[in-house]
């Protein structure tokens, strides 16, 4: 029996090491550890007739495994969704919810609207509505960034290119996240510089969540890192209760 000594001394020890390791991880993705400095976040995300209702829950469950992964609250990350096809929906505003409780019940309950796929519109309304102050974004300061995460499958049936730079020249850093037949000129078309950093592309919706990690480090750093980005935004610190 001696020899076993050793051994479960050892295995006690990794256990152990394995132990530390869990809570390490555990206390960076923990509220209020985010080293971003505050966002105002909006995904933009396409419901046109093409994407499935099935293919459309798992586009909310990446939004949601993302917003988990964040430091949100009025000081912190604001985060708002825009649903759009051939017209454009707020689903939620900057201003709505508090907490990453009430922001994944929101987005639980979004619905396809299942029209046509007019891209274009939808970065539009995100310039001239969801990141103004009337919906909660903050005013301009060095100290806030801007965000917009496009996730779209199609051809657009509008102009993107134009609109998309207008986004851009307004300090919104913009990512673009490309499913299955999408086309990829007017993705670059939409996304900041440097593409291979904001641009992505995956074979269908059901591994869309392989790119949760990515966005979880880009928007929250990684630990004692800057986060990849660096985008001027706005800043007023008045939200809504949530429900």
């Amino acid at each position: 029996m001696t020899p076993t000594v050793p051994l479960f001394l050892l295995l006690l020890s990794l256990m152990g090491a394995q132990a530390t390791l869990d809570q390490r991880m555990a206390a960076y993705m923990a509220p209020g550890l985010c080293t971003t400095r505050p966002t105002d976040l909006v995904f933009i995300i396409d419901s046109s007739r093409s994407v499935r209702p099935s293919e459309f829950e798992q586009v909310k469950v990446f939004l949601k495994n993302v917003i988990n992964g964040l430091n949100v609250g009025p000081n912190a990350t604001r985060v708002g969704v825009v649903n759009y096809a051939s017209r454009v929906k707020n689903e939620v505003s900057l201003k709505t919810h508090r907490t990453k409780a009430a922001l994944v019940r929101a987005v639980s309950k979004i619905e396809p609207l299942s029209t046509g796929t007019m891209t274009g519109l939808a970065i539009q309304f995100a310039l001239n509505a969801a990141f103004s102050e009337a919906e909660g974004a903050r005013a301009k300061s060095p100290d806030v960034s801007k965000v917009a995460i496009i996730v779209t499958d199609g051809r657009p049936q509008d102009n993107v290119k134009e609109v998309a730079q207008r986004a851009r020249d307004a300090g919104i850093e913009t990512f673009a996240i490309g499913v299955g037949r999408v086309d990829m000129t007017t993705l670059k078309q939409m996304a900041s510089e440097p593409l291979d950093d904001h641009v992505d592309y995956v074979e269908s919706y059901s591994v869309i969540k392989k790119l949760t990690k990515k966005f979880q480090e880009a928007l929250c750093g990684k630990m004692g890192e800057s986060p990849m980005f660096a985008v001027r935004g706005s800043s007023k610190e008045t939200l809504v209760n949530d429900k």
